[in-house]
């Protein structure tokens, strides 16, 4: 039986980018960095990939820079150019706004995401979009995608002040829809995030493993439910 309403995450549930992240940062770099350099782009992307897993691990750097990605982004990278003896700003930046233009591209809806938003509506399921990030990028995408047409409520963390896993997020969106806690199910694929916030707000959680990885062995949550594809969902 389908809930009273389901609440939906968007980046890497609803909408997902078809290249890697690695391919994405390699492109980016060997776009941007045209002159010789004194280092070869493995190195650089060696430094990428050590840099962006410190950066990501910290709950507040997580949150400050989701808010701006590109200043996060350049950093990174900054970061990453430095290790090898170089400062250059300037290709930090440069680097960053490829890098967010290559994602751009290939960004797209998960193949069955817009029949099953569409089957919920049509069965007068409530929807709303529950997203952190910036203000601006969040509503471009929403803007882009026409999303509205599935979700009366979109819920922004760089609108609001405060995003998931906070519960005053889900409050706010079961208080929109006229729905307490057990009349609604929480999608998402950030397992801290969407997954264990909206179990502390009491709600069922879905998470949407597209990647069929599994839960990692050491993973403190557990999801009510797993599924690999939305059209899932729709199944009882």
């Amino acid at each position: 039986m389908l809930p009273e309403a389901v609440f939906f995450d968007m980046d890497d549930t609803l909408l997902f980018v078809s290249v890697t992240a690695e391919s994405a940062w390699k492109e980016a770099c060997d776009v941007s960095l045209k002159k010789p350099q004194p280092y070869r782009t493995e190195e650089l992307l060696n430094q990428l990939n050590i840099v962006r897993d410190w950066y990501w691990s910290d709950l507040e750097r997580h949150r400050l820079g989701r808010l701006d990605l590109h200043r996060a982004r350049t950093t990174i990278v900054r970061m990453a150019l430095e290790k090898l003896g170089c400062d250059d700003e300037v290709a930090a930046g440069l680097i960053a706004s490829n890098y967010a233009e290559i994602l751009d591209k290939t960004l797209d809806f998960f193949p069955d995401a817009e029949k099953t938003l569409t089957r919920l509506v049509q069965k007068k399921v409530k929807l709303a979009l529950l997203t952190n990030g910036a203000g601006e990028s969040q509503r471009g995408k929403i803007n882009r995608f026409g999303l509205t047409r599935f979700f009366p409520i979109c819920l922004i963390e760089g609108e609001l002040g405060y995003g998931k896993p906070d519960r005053r997020f889900f409050k706010m969106a079961m208080e929109k829809l006229s729905v307490r806690p057990e009349q609604a199910w929480m999608v998402g694929d950030d397992l801290a995030r969407d997954i264990a916030g909206a179990q502390d707000a009491g709600i069922f959680s879905i998470w949407h493993d597209y990647g069929k990885t599994g839960l990692p062995e050491d993973s403190k949550v557990k999801p009510d439910r797993i599924i690999n594809n939305l059209s899932e969902l729709l199944m009882d």
